[in-house]
């Protein structure tokens, strides 16, 4: 029976027969067989039908038998007896439209315009201008943001940013103003990075495509130990199951987590097998740079590194011929008998040469050791220098090849070109051997010459990288790294895919040394891999105060930071490999060194050798050690002002360098290796693991097939969301869009579709709009056209007296229904009329207005008016949101928000009296009339 409608005589009669029989209630049958309970639900309920094709019904109306969609709705009202209210006045309706459209006042000259010609056609024009706005995107971005449950920070103690959020907010705005086909976003939020032919924003140098699946990590997300507390990671992928199947299906899949689905037709393998879909997927930080928009700047510092390498190699070919004369003077100081140094040896660098030889006496790793143990029984005399030096060359061969032997017993390597990389840092690739980093600012030319390896900042600290492990083997129990990084590079092992989880190790090192990593053997079920991350790259920065030793905010706002890898072992031993030494052979060539000028003689020849092989660009690994030695030790001089020419190279490398923009990341998704499919929690136990579930998608819609994939599924699953054959996809978005226009859908539920949300009030005119959506391409834009035309849309929202007795609801839409503005147009409005809105689109969040800040939750006190920013470009963070916005029901983010809730209540009443910001603007509204009086 129609809502509203008064029973007739006969019904009633009915009931008061039914009620003086007892009111007996037909028994109704225990759900025994869940497959046929299911099957009837999956054959009979609406909405996992085939979209049905209906014809508009033919209806006699002057104005409302033009559009179809306005004939759907007048068959309907006049099955009940009823007409549609009358067209309101120009200026209200330019009102509606306007909030409507772009969530602003009315532009004054556009309804000056409409007063002046009322006719349809100057309407369409109107309603064309708005839709072309730049306000557009915004305005409908922020209904999307609600759907996707959007914030920017994760809550909890501590209320992590979620990295980049603000720029899948921009990424949303875009897409929107440039009307990108709705399927095409669905394909880009579930695997845009994976789309073979991404859209790419050259301006911007950005792939837009990768940043959409950046909403599966804006729900709330603990930061504990994930295998101590296993809910933090369970209870993520549970909001992800969530918001995807609400958002872009209609569904609550996230009820079949601890059981089958008790009123809709999904089992809880459909639960676990999406679960392991997202589960297969690593959660990152993403580069979402291409390097196109930078490629100029990084080609010139390729074309000028060989030159800089050229000139200081031809340099230090010169320096290398001196080493004896500042070896031997070096050693004067500890041997009475040695002659002054010569005149013509620069004081600077005999005093590195003094220093070195201190340091590395004792060190049996050094450089100088060889030439120590000898010297500090002789000095420099030679009577005995030959004897000595050839009883000593045996004991360090030894040495030598007991370290190799060590090393191949006791380590296996991962290698780095099974390791994923990612980020514009890393584009060069691999290094080889002979790799130099220059210094981006201050005296120094060289900070270091590398082994081959992997270098976030071969070209610049400034760019961006990461790089990730695949799953570490359980059957060793240590996995090292021979790493190096500074300005807040670092490494973490990840477990289970949790993203926030401790163990995050800051490198603060301009050389190569091993860190060893348990690969927890103990915990099998859970898979860790390791990522080397860049500041920007890294989902834990910033840290909680005094989390990572020697984290500063001005280390966190620098420009730089950068990591590098040259080796990754697997071993069961305690300690990581150890320095083989093989870069001393050389010293103990035959015959050996009769006098210390020979032996000092040797260490120039190696390390001309090595200095050679460098200037053509065919080092070896022991070649790198011994140039590496020599520049960031200054045994050669390793300044940019060596020569005229290095000064004007390094130069013009710094200031092209300086021009590198910020990296831009966001936390999202990435696929690396296979998926893996997940085990069945027994009642949702995180502790109660059952047998593994195959890969699919819902039941109901593919009949169960499991995905054909190596991979996650992520790909296949966006194709089965976005297909046109998908039954709720169109009509889940129409009924969206038609309740952001008409104050409500057309299935009341927005966000469930399922056998226990609304029947559609007019599921004909639904199916109708669903297949006009996708044969418009699945414009948006298109669609909010054709609806914002209808007469229904352009109907008073005065109700007649009789039609809301029959159909209080207005759910057949007599009227226009009559609804507040929403919090951000109430406090956009009032910027408008104030004249302080900042038409300023994109870019950082704006901090909202606080009373304090709290520093430790990253909760930032923000201006009074937001800058005049539009109300969506204030930051959303969890724990404490935009006070003014939540007093006119700004949704919490901690679910997806189909439709918010809106309440009246004296303290909206109140703040429109005596809140700063209304106060502020209105004393800003004020000088603006009395500037015009004079007018």
């Amino acid at each position: 029976m129609p809502l509203g409608r008064m029973l007739a005589d006969a019904e009633i009669g009915q009931l008061e027969s039914w009620v003086r029989r007892g009111a007996p209630w037909p028994a109704v049958p225990e759900v025994t067989d869940e497959p046929d309970f299911y099957a009837r639900l999956t054959r009979e309920h609406w909405a996992f039908q085939p979209l049905a094709d209906p014809d508009p019904p033919q209806v006699d109306h002057e104005t409302w038998s033009r559009n179809p969609v306005d004939r759907f709705l007048l068959a309907a009202l006049r099955e009940e007896g009823l007409e549609p209210a009358e067209r309101p006045g120009v200026c209200s309706l330019a009102r509606r439209l306007s909030f409507s459209v772009v969530g602003l006042p009315p532009d004054p000259a556009g309804v000056d315009e409409l007063l002046r010609d009322p006719s349809e056609q100057a309407y369409a024009d109107f309603v064309d201008r708005l839709l072309d706005s730049p306000h557009f995107g915004e305005h409908w971005a922020r209904h999307w943001m609600d759907v996707v449950r959007f914030a920017e920070t994760y809550g909890y103690e501590w209320n992590y940013v979620v990295k980049g959020a603000w720029r899948y907010r921009d990424y949303l705005i875009r897409a929107f103003n440039q009307d990108v086909p709705y399927d095409q976003l669905v394909r880009e939020h579930v695997a845009g990075d994976l789309l073979e032919n991404p859209r790419l924003d050259v301006p911007l140098g950005i792939n837009e495509s990768a940043t959409g699946s950046a909403f599966l990590l804006m729900g709330e997300m603990g930061h504990d130990d994930c295998i101590e507390f296993r809910e933090i990671r369970t209870d993520v992928v549970d909001d992800q199951i969530d918001t995807l199947t609400r958002a872009f299906q209609g569904l609550s899949v996230a009820c079949a987590r601890c059981h089958d689905h008790k009123l809709d037709p999904i089992p809880i393998e459909d639960y676990y097998a999406l679960y392991g879909i997202l589960n297969s997927a690593r959660p990152v930080t993403s580069t979402l740079d291409t390097g196109g928009s930078q490629s100029p700047l990084m080609q010139r510092l390729r074309a000028l590194k060989p030159q800089i390498r050229t000139e200081l190699a031809a340099a230090w070919l010169q320096q290398v011929e001196e080493i004896p004369a500042y070896l031997l003077a070096a050693q004067a100081p500890v041997d009475p008998g040695a002659a002054a140094p010569g005149p013509d040896l620069e004081p600077r660098r005999l005093e590195t040469w003094v220093r070195a030889l201190q340091e590395e006496s004792v060190d049996p790793e050094s450089f100088l050791y060889p030439w120590s143990t000898v010297t500090c029984q002789v000095g420099l005399a030679p009577e005995r220098f030959q004897e000595l030096w050839e009883q000593a060359a045996p004991e360090h061969l030894e040495e030598i090849r007991e370290r190799q032997a060590y090393n191949r017993e006791n380590f296996t390597s991962l290698p780095l070109s099974d390791w994923f990389p990612e980020g514009v840092g890393l584009l060069e690739g691999r290094s080889q051997d002979g790799e130099f980093i220059l210094a981006p600012e201050g005296p120094v030319a060289v900070n270091g010459v590398y082994p081959a390896g992997i270098y976030t900042h071969s070209l610049s600290e400034r760019l961006n990288g990461a790089l990730r492990s695949p799953y570490l083997t359980k059957e060793k129990k240590f996995l090292s790294l021979q790493v190096m990084g500074g300005m807040l590079g670092g490494r973490r092992a990840v477990v289970d895919n949790c993203m926030l989880g401790e163990g995050v190790e800051v490198f603060d090192s301009a050389d190569l040394d091993w860190q060893k990593i348990s690969t927890l053997p103990d915990k099998e079920r859970f898979p860790v891999y390791v990522e080397l991350v860049t500041k920007t790259s890294n989902p834990r920065l910033p840290d909680r105060p005094k989390r990572i030793k020697g984290f500063t905010e001005e280390k966190m706002a620098a420009p730089g930071s950068y990591f590098g890898i040259a080796r990754a072992m697997f071993h069961d031993v305690d300690d990581p490999p150890r320095n083989d030494l093989s870069h001393l052979l050389p010293l103990f060539r035959n015959p050996a060194p009769r006098t210390p000028r020979e032996a000092a003689r040797r260490y120039a020849e190696r390390s001309r050798e090595a200095v050679e092989a460098w200037s053509r660009g065919t080092p070896t690994e022991n070649d790198v050690r011994w140039i590496h030695w020599l520049a960031t030790n200054h045994l050669v001089d390793n300044s940019i002002d060596l020569t005229p020419r290095l000064s004007r190279l390094i130069s013009e490398y710094r200031a092209i360098e300086s021009r590198l923009s910020r990296p831009q990341t966001i936390n999202s998704l990435l696929d690396v290796g296979s998926g893996r499919d997940h085990a069945l929690l027994q009642n949702g136990d995180a502790e109660n693991p059952g047998d593994p579930v195959p890969r699919r998608y819902l039941t109901v819609l593919t009949g169960g097939r499991p995905l054909e994939t190596d991979g996650s599924g992520r790909r296949e699953l966006a194709e089965l969301i976005a297909s046109p054959r998908n039954p709720l996809t169109a009509r889940v978005m129409v009924n969206r869009v038609w309740n952001y226009l008409f104050g409500r859908g057309l299935v009341g539920t927005i966000n469930d579709f399922g056998n226990f949300g609304e029947r559609p009030s007019h599921g004909r005119l639904l199916d109708h709009l669903a297949r006009q959506f996708m044969a418009d391409g699945w414009s948006l834009k298109r669609l909010v056209r054709r609806l914002v035309l209808t007469q229904a849309f352009q109907q008073s929202s005065r109700a007649d007296e009789a039609a809301s007795r029959i159909d209080p609801d207005n759910r057949l839409l007599h009227h226009y229904p009559v609804r507040r503005l929403e919090a951000e147009a109430i406090r956009d409005s009032i910027l408008a009329t104030s004249g302080r809105l900042d038409p300023l689109r994109y870019g950082p969040s704006v901090e909202p207005h606080r009373l304090e800040t709290k520093e430790y939750r990253k909760l930032h006190a923000g201006p009074l008016d937001g800058h005049g920013r539009r109300s969506v470009y204030l930051r959303v963070t969890r724990m404490e949101g935009p006070r003014f916005l939540e007093l006119f029901d700004f949704p919490v983010p901690s679910v997806s928000r189909g439709r918010r809730d809106v309440t009246n209540v004296p303290s909206q009443a109140l703040a429109m009296l005596n809140d700063p910001f209304v106060i502020q603007q209105a004393d800003y509204w004020a000088d603006r009339l009395l500037e015009r009086q004079g007018e």
